[in-house]
């Protein structure tokens, strides 16, 4: 496939500020716009849990960022871009983004390039690229969609009212309505719309080249609109659109945490596209726990799993929702852990939220973290009587391929398990 627009390392993307996790900026001026953005746009909405990037003025009136568990790239109004890095993953970045969201990519091993230091974006937009190089060597969906219009020759059905309001009593054309097969469906048109988010953002110039082509490939045949989240995820696939899945998954990434002001040819004035960390880091730990539990027959794991169970002062029930909870072929809570995506110690709150998960469930608990050299790996006993584990994942171990990353994972996670079902 070759580029008829030509790109350049000067079109990527450059940041301005680079913060690791948790890091705070040195002291800049802000606009007035690019404040409303933060405050308004990147740091709004009813989903988000807390602010995605932290913003104080010092008493010279200078902005201080700070980052939070939120990686990616902001580009504000009138502003910096900045961009965050996850810091615990080590160069295992894209190995655990693609456990983590399940998808095979199987084409990435040796077709797309990923070199240590990239961005978490540089990581999604590789896993992307690959998934879409799959999607296209398969083929493009197709479906029936209905059109109208004044046609040569009859074709469909004829729109009596419409043919006797604008064809002259000697017709010249007929008013049809008809269906159509077009590549210009609602799923296609969300993978062209993340491809361009995509593009607009990463910072490797490799990877921005191959995703250019093929947003050109599908703009030949596909209409580049803004698609929203919900429209994503009510989409339907069927047995000659299963090859979609992966891709789909990534694009609801891509669509669910970007804000874009501006969209044009994959380029935007503002934008903004910020994964939480915690998010990705849960849902590998949920996978690696699922892994280890299938071999023990009958077992199972709820992630997420809501309950009312306990009580607290006023006589209010307070609801619960832990990363994972395991059961065993009783229908006994055998274990319950959450995942806590932190460079830093474990808080009280980690504590208290870990010993009222235990209690109402009565089962030992686990909180994971991610690589931190050591420095969260411990054990403690709640009410003298249930084991409270804090354990380290091997994230960001040097892996040679995403296979040993996967082993590593998975292994750590076993050893975890076993340990603490030993002291039950």
């Amino acid at each position: 496939m070759a580029s008829s627009v030509p790109i350049t390392e000067d079109d990527v993307f450059e940041a301005d500020i680079e913060l690791g996790e948790y890091e705070a900026s040195d002291p800049f001026e802000l606009s007035e716009a690019a404040d409303r953005m933060l405050k308004q746009e990147v740091n709004g909405g009813d989903d988000r849990q807390g602010e995605r990037i932290r913003l104080r003025y010092n008493r010279e009136g200078d902005a201080i960022l700070t980052a939070t568990q939120y990686v990616g790239v902001v580009s504000l109004r009138d502003g910096p871009t900045i961009q965050i890095r996850p810091k615990a993953a080590g160069t295992n970045l894209l190995y655990l983004l693609r456990y983590a969201h399940n998808t095979t990519a199987t084409t990435f091993e040796s077709q797309t390039p990923f070199r240590q230091g990239q961005t978490f974006l540089d990581a999604l937009g590789a896993l992307y690229e690959a998934e879409l190089r799959r999607v296209l060597s398969r083929g493009l969906q197709t479906d029936y969609r209905r059109m109208s219009g004044s046609e040569q020759r009859l074709r469909g059905r004829i729109n009596i009212q419409r043919q006797i309001q604008r064809q002259p009593p000697t017709p010249t054309a007929f008013e049809c309505t008809y269906d159509e097969l077009t590549h210009d469906t609602i799923v296609n048109r969300s993978i062209l719309y993340a491809t361009s988010i995509l593009l607009g953002i990463v910072s490797d110039f490799t990877i921005s080249r191959s995703l250019r082509q093929h947003q050109q490939l599908l703009r030949r045949r596909i209409t580049l609109t803004p698609v929203t989240l919900e429209e994503v995820k009510s989409i339907q696939l069927n047995r000659l659109s299963e090859h979609y899945e992966d891709i789909l998954r990534l694009a609801r990434l891509v669509i669910g945490n970007s804000f874009i002001s501006e969209l044009e040819a994959g380029s935007s004035a503002s934008f903004a596209m910020l994964v939480n960390m915690n998010t990705v880091f849960e849902n590998a730990v949920e996978r690696a726990v699922r892994t280890t539990v299938s071999e023990h027959e009958g077992w199972r794991v709820e992630p997420q799993e809501k309950t009312q169970s306990l009580l607290t002062a006023g006589k209010h029930k307070m609801t619960l929702k832990p990363d994972v909870t395991v059961y065993d072929e009783a229908e006994t809570v055998r274990l319950t852990g959450d995942a806590k995506w932190k460079t830093s110690t474990p808080s009280n709150a980690d504590f208290y939220q870990m010993t009222s998960y235990m209690l109402a469930r009565d089962s030992p608990g686990m909180l994971f973290y991610p690589d931190c050299q050591g420095d969260n790996e411990t054990q403690a006993q709640v009410a003298d009587q249930y084991t409270l584990m804090m354990a380290e994942l091997p994230t960001a171990v040097d892996s040679g391929s995403y296979e040993e990353f996967i082993q590593n994972l998975e292994q750590n996670v076993q050893s975890l398990l076993q340990s603490i079902l030993a002291s039950i």
